[in-house]
């Protein structure tokens, strides 16, 4: 395993290659996010990590001193079910047939049936942003 040096900190690589980050770094990090000495980004740059990776550690120390995360907004954003409406469209058979619905975000139609339970059209709904 190789090592280096950030912050007086030793960071050792596994095996296969990923950094092991110690605890006392982490908190370090985060500490100096809290105490507005550094942005993620700047402290993932300095370090070598990722942006992403700083922002948990940072969101753990905030749940670790009690810290609650609410969002004023909602989770989701509406979807609405409108019928088909496109007159030069022609619906496959299964999507033309009732209890089916259609959600189009950018280029990706998804087509699902009506009863779909909430969490499983949520995890669709996830992966269409991803594809698009």
């Amino acid at each position: 395993m190789s090592k280096h040096e950030v912050w007086g900190f030793i960071i050792e690589r596994s095996p296969s290659g990923k950094k092991i980050w110690p605890n006392k770094l982490k908190r370090e990090a985060a500490r100096r996010i809290r105490e507005g000495e550094a942005s993620p980004g700047d402290i993932a740059a300095e370090i070598g990590a990722h942006e992403c990776l700083v922002r948990k550690w940072s969101v753990a120390d905030r749940r670790s001193r009690g810290e609650t995360f609410t969002k004023e907004e909602p989770a989701f954003a509406p979807v609405q079910i409108a019928p088909h409406t496109c007159p030069d469209e022609i619906p496959s058979e299964q999507s033309a047939s009732a209890g089916m619905a259609k959600l189009d975000y950018g280029n990706v139609r998804l087509e699902f049936p009506t009863d779909i339970s909430e969490s499983a059209l949520s995890s669709i709904i996830r992966a269409m942003g991803h594809a698009t």
